[in-house]
């Protein structure tokens, strides 16, 4: 019996080492509700101000092709929903909906271990489109640039499905000039958060 047990969880572990060899694909999405910190900053010239912070929720599909053993090369998709008041004066503010797209050509890099469980760290930079709105304005879209950074830990539960532990942390940014001055702004969104998902390799 203890020789049966022994050859199945060295066949276990063969298999998931094998899922992040060249010609494989992932499919993963993650997800994260209430565990993220956003901050917005406002550059003016020289003048940096920090606007309201906020929790968000997102969910964030991925599809990768291991061009070779380990690293998978494709793309982050994103979508996500922040609501928060915004202030307009000391004690006035209203309610503003945002809703955020993105698409971001990425590389994932996972670190081979004799468990089931596989460190990972990625980066990506791509395109993303917000539009706000609130209950008196009508929609408002910026496009943005945005890049992000992840690690994590990639625990096969299956020789196919793996859960996904793991931090990111986004932003995006987009510049315009004052119509009154020739001066130039710049918006920055930050986002660090804590997110679980599940990864398929096939």
């Amino acid at each position: 019996m203890k020789k049966l047990t022994l050859i199945a969880l060295l066949a276990f572990v063969g298999n998931a080492h094998a899922q992040t060899e060249k010609g494989n694909w992932i499919v993963s999405g993650t997800t994260s509700m209430g565990f993220n910190s956003n901050k917005i900053t406002n550059k003016s010239g020289d003048v940096s101000v920090d606007g309201q912070k906020s929790t968000i929720f997102n969910v964030k599909p991925a599809i990768g092709y291991f061009v070779i053993d380990n690293l998978a090369v494709g793309l982050d998709l994103g979508y996500e929903v922040k609501k928060y008041d915004e202030y307009i004066g000391i004690e006035e503010k209203m309610k503003v909906t945002a809703t955020t797209f993105s698409v971001l050509p990425s590389a994932t890099y996972y670190f081979k271990t004799d468990s089931k469980a596989f460190p990972y760290v990625g980066a990506g930079a791509g395109y993303a489109l917000n539009s706000s709105k609130t209950e008196t304005i009508a929609p408002f879209k910026t496009n943005f640039f945005q890049w992000k950074a992840k690690a994590g830990l990639a625990y096969f539960i299956t020789p196919s499905i793996a859960v996904d532990l793991g931090f990111s942390y986004d932003q995006l940014s987009t510049k315009f000039n004052e119509t009154q001055t020739i001066r130039e702004n710049k918006v920055i969104f930050k986002n660090f958060g804590a997110n679980i998902g599940i990864n398929v390799v096939l």
